[in-house]
């Protein structure tokens, strides 16, 4: 029998090993000032109240791990809603209730694999673009790039994508770019529409993007309500680096062949959606409102936890807040958490077009949407008659690091409508913590990325913004923005 060794010399070797291992580098300082002490003010109470009881973190995790990832028109948003509802009366809002618009048709993934059947067969992740038709079953093409930008260079292609799979990503594009469209939306997505016909008519099997997220990650977009009987083409999203082999085979001129099944479905009949709403009645000017707000929906690679529960905990927490402080502002501050805005802003935009009549009696409007990261200000919108009272309601905030007031015109996120409309609505601007390298529409986006302390400060930020606005002798101006968001970019969805 043989004699088993001790382990006794293994563990001292592995022991040793670590004594002489480098010490792991120390965290980066955190970005958040600590403030010493708090005014006896009302801003200053809720900056204590939100530093010392914060329940912002827990409610992203019981969103994101209870519910999950909440697609518009989903069962998830659903229960999410009625999550969220049940909070806001909990908290003593008042008023609580849903607002329904039409949306169209709802969407659910399915399975989706891909496969090359030339060269080295790899298998490779691939993530439908939702809104778009299954392949109905695998389908088998060949592959061809397609990089045309608009309806006309797609024309050179005429009578070449019959049975085919395109690439219609080039990331080694030298041309100089297209001259930019402007605010013209009905016109761009007429063209969209009209290429996605051409597409249909010329043949092509399904077309391929390369995500917009490096190291591996997948990526999640489309649009609402697209309906099945027009129109359509199977669409998926592909890592960057598989995307990029793709490309190199390519390349070297030879027959690049590929099995792609995507298994997405709608459902039979058009859905409604909702916004869901409570309110801090005012004391002095109930008539008069400041939303703070957030969208509910997410898209369904991860669970949506920076985009986009964080925000939606953000004014649920500033709910709580107000409560535990016992404070009353003079005017209403309404809570709003959208659905839709994945697909192209429809509940901010179905909640101004039913209020329009009272928008005038809307102060500002707030809006949280970029994760995790701490909140250095608000971007106004263009609007420097707005900078003064902005600069006032901040104040209070300086020493948390929030000062910034951009003119910068953000063209998307929920304040957009409101802005279009004449309203004063600004979206927080944050540090991008790892939003746009990681988490954004992929499958990273899960609580276990967020920043604590950030994420309460964002907070701090949001409630004392809200309260001071809502504290203003005078009005916020009001009126169209002469400056037009010319080729601003939404930060939570690719449109």
């Amino acid at each position: 029998m043989m004699r088993r060794p001790s382990a006794l010399p293994w563990l001292a070797l592995a022991v040793a090993l670590q004594a002489q291992a480098p010490f792991a580098p120390a965290p980066a300082p955190s970005p958040v000032p600590v403030l010493k002490e708090y005014p006896a003010t009302p801003a200053g109470r809720l900056l204590r109240e939100i530093h010392d009881h914060a329940e912002v973190v827990a409610r992203v995790e019981q969103l994101c791990d209870t519910i999950g990832p909440r697609l518009t028109g989903s069962e998830k948003l659903r229960q999410a809603q009625a999550w969220a509802m049940a909070d806001m009366k909990k908290l003593g809002a008042t008023n609580v209730h849903e607002e329904a618009y039409d949306f169209g048709l709802a969407w659910t993934r399915g399975a989706d694999s891909a496969r090359l059947l030339t060269h080295s067969g790899l298998r490779f992740r691939v993530d439908q673009q939702a809104w778009t038709p299954a392949t109905g079953g695998p389908v088998r093409g060949e592959l061809i790039l397609v990089d045309a930008r608009n309806l006309a260079e797609l024309q050179a292609f005429k009578g070449q994508l019959k049975g085919k799979i395109l690439l219609r990503t080039n990331p080694n594009d030298k041309r100089p770019p297209l001259a930019r469209r402007g605010v013209d939306f009905a016109a761009f997505q007429a063209e969209q529409a009209a290429m996605t016909q051409f597409l249909q008519d010329e043949g092509a099997l399904a077309a391929l993007v390369m995500s917009a997220r490096k190291n591996g990650l997948g990526f999640a977009s489309g649009g609402a309500g697209r309906d099945p009987q027009k129109a359509g083409l199977p669409a998926a999203y592909v890592p960057q680096e598989p995307y990029k082999m793709l490309l190199r085979l390519l390349t070297r001129k030879e027959p690049v062949k590929l099995e792609l099944n995507l298994g997405g479905a709608f459902s039979k009949a058009p859905v409604q959606a909702f916004n869901v709403v409570g309110e801090l009645k005012g004391t002095e000017k109930p008539d008069e409102v400041v939303i703070l707000g957030a969208h509910l929906d997410s898209w369904d690679l991860g669970t949506g936890a920076t985009d986009n529960a964080t925000g939606s905990a953000i004014v649920l927490e500033a709910l709580r807040a107000f409560q535990a402080t016992g404070l009353r502002p003079k005017r209403t501050i309404r809570f709003v958490l959208f659905s839709g805005e994945e697909q192209g802003l429809l509940g901010s935009r179905a909640y101004v077009e039913a209020h329009r009549a009272e928008l005038d009696a809307i102060q500002a409007v707030l809006v949280h949407d970029m994760g995790t990261g701490m909140v250095k200000g608000f971007t106004l919108q263009g609007r420097e008659d707005c900078r003064g009272p902005m600069a006032q309601a901040i104040a209070p905030l300086n020493d948390l690091g929030v000062k910034d007031l951009s003119l910068r015109v953000m063209g998307s996120t929920d304040h957009a409508p409101f802005d279009r409309a004449g309203v004063p609505a600004f979206p927080a601007t944050q540090d991008p913590a790892d939003y746009f390298l990681g988490t954004h529409h992929s499958q990273m986006d899960f609580p276990d990325h967020l920043i604590p302390d950030q994420l309460v400060q964002g907070t701090q930020a949001m409630a004392v913004t809200a309260w001071e606005l809502a504290e203003l002798p005078g009005r916020l101006p009001h009126g169209v923005n002469l400056r037009p968001p010319v080729g601003a970019v939404n930060p939570s969805a690719a449109r």
